[in-house]
């Protein structure tokens, strides 16, 4: 009968276990630039993205007037996220773990040169000749 007693006791326990968190901070200067991670769209800057797995990641931030940005950034797990370690932060604990990565972007103005405007107005003028 003791046994009975205890079989709630230890699902509860169960139901307890310990989680890790992974999260991406993503943040830009200026703010409002476009996130791309691994190609998909995750929202715009400041960002946090939720992730399951570690290693090698694309980065790519996108705004008008400013010069995208495409970075490979590897996500290491900290220690107590290697094995044997993991077992107990993963399972045992009964709170939340989190383990953040903090990404900051600089962008820089996208600059056009006069002798570009030039250029590409020639170049129109060119095709509106080659059309009549």
């Amino acid at each position: 009968m003791l046994r009975v007693r205890r079989l709630p006791a230890v699902a509860a326990l169960l139901l307890l276990t310990g989680c890790v968190e992974r999260l991406i901070s993503i943040r830009s200067n200026p703010p409002g630039a476009t996130v791309y991670l691994d190609g998909e769209l995750k929202g715009k800057t400041p960002v946090d993205v939720p992730y399951t797995w570690y290693g090698g990641r694309d980065v790519t931030l996108e705004m008008p007037g400013f010069v995208s940005i495409t970075k490979r950034v590897d996500l290491d797990p900290p220690w107590w996220q290697c094995v044997p370690f993991d077992f107990v932060t993963d399972l045992l604990l009964p709170f939340t773990l989190t383990d953040r990565t903090e990404l900051h972007f600089m962008m820089a103005t996208e600059t056009t040169r006069k002798a570009d405007i030039e250029a590409l107005k020639a170049r129109a003028e060119e095709l509106k000749k080659k059309l009549k």
